[in-house]
């Protein structure tokens, strides 16, 4: 199977512990994570804001209600399934669709900015994803797994998660998929690594690199015209 059809069946079969699992995963941490980076993504009060791996719509919801016009886009029909299921739920406004972020169906700086949280190390194309996101907006802002710098600490934490995949597989029924989640956590690049694809990829003119809790995970931020 392809790695882009894998990852779509994956987040189709554990939609529906998507949430639970990410609470378990950070210890509810990502909850804060995510108030953080929507905070950095609205700074410049952005209006129109895109949210690419929207998954259930958390960082969407968020968005809006800093007064935004968002559009949620997610590879996954059945992630997207539960996201207007919770739009509808919340009375809420943001438009869902299923899409690729290797081919944004959105014309040329449409939005204002653009946000994609835990999703981007999942893209067939790096290169080509970034290329797209920066294209459709005037700002890119993501949020992404990464490895602490420290080594102590790194070992420790991926020890940690590895030992946890086994209770991901008993409520999930696919400890495959988590297995997978924390490879590529332990081997994506980041912080400067990452700055550096994001430069080579896209056209703007300034790009900074937030770490988060010690770089468990990592904020990036790329804006102004060039």
């Amino acid at each position: 199977m392809a790695r882009a059809e894998f990852v779509r069946v994956m987040f189709n079969d554990i939609s529906h512990k998507y949430d639970l699992l990410n609470d378990v995963l950070s210890v509810g941490t990502h909850r804060l994570w995510k108030k953080s980076f929507v905070d950095l993504a609205t700074k410049d009060a952005p209006k129109k804001v895109l949210d690419c791996a929207t998954g259930t719509g958390d960082i969407a919801f968020m968005l809006e209600k800093k007064g935004a016009e968002v559009t949620g886009l997610d590879f996954s029909e059945k992630m997207i399934d539960f996201a207007n299921v919770r739009g509808t739920e919340k009375n809420s406004k943001v438009k869902f669709l299923v899409g690729d972020i290797q081919k944004l169906p959105f014309q040329d700086k449409e939005f204002d900015a653009v946000t994609i949280s835990f999703g981007i190390r999942n893209v067939e194309s790096l290169e080509l994803g970034l290329k797209e996101l920066g294209r459709v907006a005037k700002s890119v802002h993501i949020l992404e797994f990464g490895q602490p710098k420290n080594a102590l600490y790194k070992k420790s934490y991926f020890t940690l998660l590895k030992a946890y995949v086994p209770v991901f597989g008993l409520i999930s029924k696919r400890g495959d998929a988590y297995e997978y989640l924390i490879a590529t956590s332990e081997t994506f690049p980041s912080d400067e690594k990452f700055l550096t694809i994001m430069k080579n990829n896209t056209k703007f003119s300034h790009y900074r690199s937030v770490p988060v809790f010690g770089g468990i995970a990592y904020m990036y931020s790329a804006w102004g015209e060039v």
